[in-house]
């Protein structure tokens, strides 16, 4: 067998296989070559030449993350770059609730599975989303701790999926919502705040 037809097939099986797990398969499948990736479609057929670093499997929303010089980005299906996300655990920021960090200009800012933009970059630091609810930050400083970067000082508050400030950005240090509610200090006193309302209880 040769190369060519073994690289073939082994497209197909994953495009099959992957169909059996995702009931969605792929076009397109990432494929080293002279440790670059590209893409191919099920025919073996270059679609996006092997040019990055890495190369992820495309979502079912039709993008892709891959590794450039510049670092990680998200493509689309011609190979045409959609965003530069978050870089969190040494790859893309996890889809939270559907959505994602970004940076831009050192402001955070969310996308969703497509690649658009949601919420612009404004905040200068932001979590993941978690009960619909995501804690953002003004103010502060970054500190890199192992592969995570956290934020110190600064005013916190929450916000929704659409970028409303649901919770005001004027506590010292928050904890992220768990069913329902979340734990937030100001000063040294701390209290428990539920999705409705910024007062302890």
């Amino acid at each position: 067998m040769t190369k060519s037809i073994f690289r073939i097939l082994l497209i197909q099986f994953f495009i099959t296989l992957t169909g059996i797990y995702c009931g969605n398969p792929p076009q397109l499948v990432p494929v080293e070559e002279n440790n670059k990736w590209g893409y191919m479609d099920e025919k073996g057929t270059w679609v996006i030449p092997p040019r990055f670093m890495l190369a992820q499997n495309f979502l079912i929303t039709g993008i892709a993350a891959v590794v450039d010089d510049s670092g990680w980005m998200y493509i689309d299906r011609k190979g045409k770059q959609i965003i530069r996300p978050f870089v969190f655990d040494n790859g893309p920021d996890y889809f939270c609730e559907g959505l994602a960090r970004f940076t831009v200009n050192n402001k955070f800012g969310y996308f969703n599975i497509y690649g658009k933009i949601v919420i612009p970059p404004r905040f200068d630091f932001a979590r993941p989303f978690s009960n619909g609810l995501a804690a953002v930050c003004e103010g502060g400083e970054n500190r890199q701790e192992g592969e995570h970067t956290y934020r110190y000082g600064g005013k916190w508050g929450f916000v929704n999926k659409s970028g409303q400030i649901i919770v005001p950005l004027q506590y010292d240090e928050v904890k992220d919502f768990r069913d329902g509610h979340a734990r937030v200090r100001s000063g040294e006193e701390w209290k428990t705040m539920n999705t409705e309302e910024d007062e302890g209880h």
